[in-house]
């Protein structure tokens, strides 16, 4: 698909009804309107699909495009999303948050910003998070701006709390989320992590994206599915991640412990959780921190 818009902005939806309205007047509030909206309603049972209808009956001044799925996550949900995409840069603004109403215009702002020459090295533009009271989630930027990876940000300039931004719909259609089996949820900083072996991502230091905590934002019990996706996280730092190591050694100790107890809350056996890492190294650490884990299990 030839490129639109300026920014496709994504909302995956799960029995968000009631939430949904927010984003979609986050939207209304923007200051720059070259952008689709793109909702990928997955299996929901509430009434998500007449709240849409109604929305796309208003005649908002942006394009509003549904699609529905079958309860699949929102990793799957993420690919259709992209695939279908009218933008040149993805937004992924789900559907329990909101943004200033500058957001999109200081995106684009600060890409315009970019020297031509360094533009094929980015992935896009991130920025910061914040609460409805204006707290800055996480740690602060070491200048205005940085031109680095997620990893680099986390380890190197111990930067950590949840960031958003856009991200080129080219980079995203060729770095797709793996649909892996039993994994309802594919955790998101492993492409993110992934896509940043081969592009960097200007960090900015503002918060434009607003996280809300209330009722409809609680989290469930997701039980032993929820094992499992963290099993598969420390799984990708322990053996994609490791070079890191020294700059965060008690991290890195965690995830062997974490992967023992998340193996064991996932029903695995010691032998199949110690043949998990990749070098001897690893699976020694892996063995020796094994009954930490299995300890952590029965907590």
């Amino acid at each position: 698909m030839t490129d639109k818009f300026y920014f496709t902005v994504f909302t995956p939806a799960y029995n968000r009804a009631k939430t949904l309205p927010r984003v979609f007047d986050a939207l209304s509030k923007q200051t720059f309107k070259d952008f689709e909206w793109i909702v990928v309603d997955d299996g929901s049972s509430d009434n998500t699909r007449e709240v849409i209808d109604k929305i796309i009956t208003s005649k908002p001044d942006f394009p509003v495009r549904f699609f529905y799925q079958e309860n699949s996550g929102k990793h799957i949900a993420t690919n259709f999303a992209v695939q279908n995409a009218g933008g040149m840069f993805f937004i992924t603004l789900d559907s329990d948050d909101s943004c200033v109403p500058e957001a999109l215009e200081v995106f684009k702002e600060e890409w315009e910003k970019v020297p031509d020459d360094l533009k094929p090295k980015l992935k896009g533009i991130s920025c910061r998070t914040c609460s409805e009271q204006g707290r800055t989630n996480g740690g602060a930027l070491p200048s205005e701006y940085i031109d680095t990876n997620d990893l680099d940000l986390r380890f190197k300039y111990k930067v950590e709390g949840e960031l958003w931004g856009m991200t080129k719909i080219e980079i995203l259609k060729s770095h797709p989320y793996p649909d892996v089996k039993g994994l309802h949820f594919y955790p998101e900083n492993i492409l993110w992590n992934n896509i940043g072996r081969e592009y960097n991502t200007r960090f900015i230091d503002r918060a434009l994206r607003v996280y809300i905590n209330d009722t409809e934002n609680a989290l469930t019990n997701k039980g032993s599915s929820a094992y499992k996706e963290t099993f598969y996280m420390r799984e990708h730092f322990i053996n994609e991640c490791w070079d890191y190591f020294k700059l965060d050694p008690k991290f890195f100790i965690k995830q062997t412990i974490g992967l023992s107890r998340d193996g064991i809350l996932c029903g695995k056996r010691f032998g199949e959780i110690k043949s998990i890492p990749n070098s001897f190294s690893k699976k020694l650490l892996t063995v020796i921190t094994y009954p930490l884990g299995k300890a952590a299990s029965r907590k």
